[in-house]
């Protein structure tokens, strides 16, 4: 799972040495050549550290009603933010409305004694994946975000909230990020802070992080994520931005 990988991006940028080649090699147990991801999308920069730290990360797509691959990369064909190529005997395809549709032996016969639910995701053949997705001119497998998640404000806009959700957790300063918004006038977020590096940028201030009471309710900390909030969401259009964030003071189970 991403996760995982930005964990562990996080304990070389706390040690100071995740710009030094070989460091995540070496975290690693020094043998690892690539590693796999699917789940969940992949940010960009992860994809793009991994690849630079000589370990690339291959990433995967599938359901479970797909047996469950559809795409996968490989050591020798994989390309940045794609989930690879369709594997053998498997067709994708793109919906009109953008949702990712594939055919084959790999799709499932149905859902076990539910023929409505079976009929509303596999027509005639085609599985209907919920997801949202495009093909390069080579065939490769791209997923922009999921169909049911796409909100939609109160003044008509559709958003994507994975990419902003990718976009917020790139500030060392944020662990985690939800965005929120549907039929709303603004989009809200929630957000779980990264500790660690907050702790180091409040003692660059001389204020030390057992001193506060409650982080997640102080001034100083608000302030250092509200920056980068507006520093990650810099190119993003007006409408896509967070016009209201709480802090929440552990991680997502």
């Amino acid at each position: 799972m991403p996760y995982f990988f930005d964990k562990c991006l996080r304990v070389l940028q706390e040690a100071g040495v995740a710009d030094r080649p070989g460091a995540l090699r070496e975290l690693l147990g020094g043998k690892i050549e690539y590693c796999c991801s699917g789940g969940a999308a992949l940010p960009v920069y992860l994809f793009d550290y991994y690849a630079q730290q000589g370990v690339p990360i291959l990433q995967g797509y599938g359901l479970t009603e797909s047996s469950p691959v559809i795409s996968v990369s490989r050591p020798d064909q994989f390309r940045r933010g794609a989930s690879g190529l369709p594997i053998e005997n498997v067709e994708v395809r793109i919906a009109d409305d953008g949702e990712l549709l594939t055919r084959g032996p790999h799709v499932m016969l149905g859902y076990y004694r539910d023929p409505e639910a079976t009929s509303a995701v596999v027509r005639n053949g085609w599985l209907h994946t919920g997801d949202l997705g495009r093909l390069d001119a080579d065939h490769y497998v791209y997923i922009t975000g999921r169909k049911k998640e796409i909100i939609v404000t109160a003044g008509g806009k559709n958003i994507s909230p994975v990419l902003l959700e990718s976009l917020l957790t790139q500030s060392p300063l944020i662990e985690q990020a939800v965005v929120i918004g549907n039929d709303r006038k603004y989009l809200t977020a929630l957000i779980v802070p990264d500790n660690l590096q907050l702790a180091r940028l409040l003692r660059e201030e001389q204020i030390e992080w057992d001193t506060i009471d409650r982080p997640c309710e102080d001034r100083r900390v608000i302030e250092l994520i509200e920056d980068a909030v507006t520093e990650q969401l810099a190119d993003v259009s007006q409408y896509e931005q967070i016009g209201r964030f709480v802090l929440l003071p552990r991680p997502f189970s």
